[in-house]
């Protein structure tokens, strides 16, 4: 893994930063398939999670040493570039149906991300508080991005955890109206339909994002420590 960011938690401090190896990307992968069993994001009977976006994605981790086990798999994100392509879509855009904000509109495809597929996952034994993790991952994504402007992203975030990292003062900002046009019967089904804390799609700006996900850690550490 490129550590790109370092975060204290407690006496602990996790590392989040960029997959490098094949080991490390299929980590992820296994992480968020559990994940969204367990939670029943997935329609039922599924036994492959992969999109057109997996091979070319960007996978980031959070990370925290366990001694002499090595480090412990906290969480995990994808990042998906824009290409200036005909046909490209990014996955919010495929599953909901919204005019794209003044914000994004003003930018080429090419300076747009969209992250997707965050998971968080409670290691047995490690007390660490609920919103680290994400602040992490979205801080390393910042740092990775930060050399190819990219000037913009996208996202969809369960509404509860947006109103969380919002309430941090983390610049995230509701795209509205949108109307949910993902198939009932897709993969993540489950995720976007049946399950009762809704999805929302979102959007931020890389000069708003980056200082105030710095001031969220800043903050949240306090509280945490």
């Amino acid at each position: 893994m490129k550590v790109l960011a370092r975060i204290r938690a407690g006496s602990r401090e996790i590392e989040c930063g960029l997959a490098t190896t094949k080991q490390e990307r299929a980590a992820v992968l296994a992480q968020r398939f559990r994940v969204y069993q367990r939670k029943g994001y997935y329609r039922p009977g599924l036994q492959v999670d992969r999109d057109v976006h997996d091979d070319k994605a960007a996978y980031f981790l959070a990370t925290l040493s366990d001694g002499d086990l090595g480090r412990v798999l906290l969480g995990s994100a994808r990042l998906i570039l824009g290409e200036s392509r005909a046909g490209f879509g990014f996955p919010c855009e495929m599953a909901f149906e919204f005019e794209l904000p003044a914000a994004i509109r003003n930018t080429t495809v090419s300076q747009r991300v969209e992250i997707s597929r965050v998971v968080a996952e409670a290691a047995q034994g490690i007390v660490i508080g609920g919103l680290m993790t994400p602040l992490g991952l979205i801080q390393a994504i910042c740092q990775h991005t930060r050399p190819l402007d990219v000037r913009c992203g996208l996202a969809a975030i369960k509404l509860r955890l947006l109103r969380a990292l919002q309430g941090l003062g983390v610049r995230l900002h509701e795209i509205q109206p949108a109307r949910l046009i993902y198939p009932t019967d897709g993969p993540v089904s489950g995720y976007c339909h049946h399950h009762p804390d809704p999805v929302v799609p979102v959007y931020w700006q890389t000069d708003e994002i980056v200082p105030s996900v710095e001031r969220a850690i800043a903050r949240y550490q306090r509280v945490d420590g």
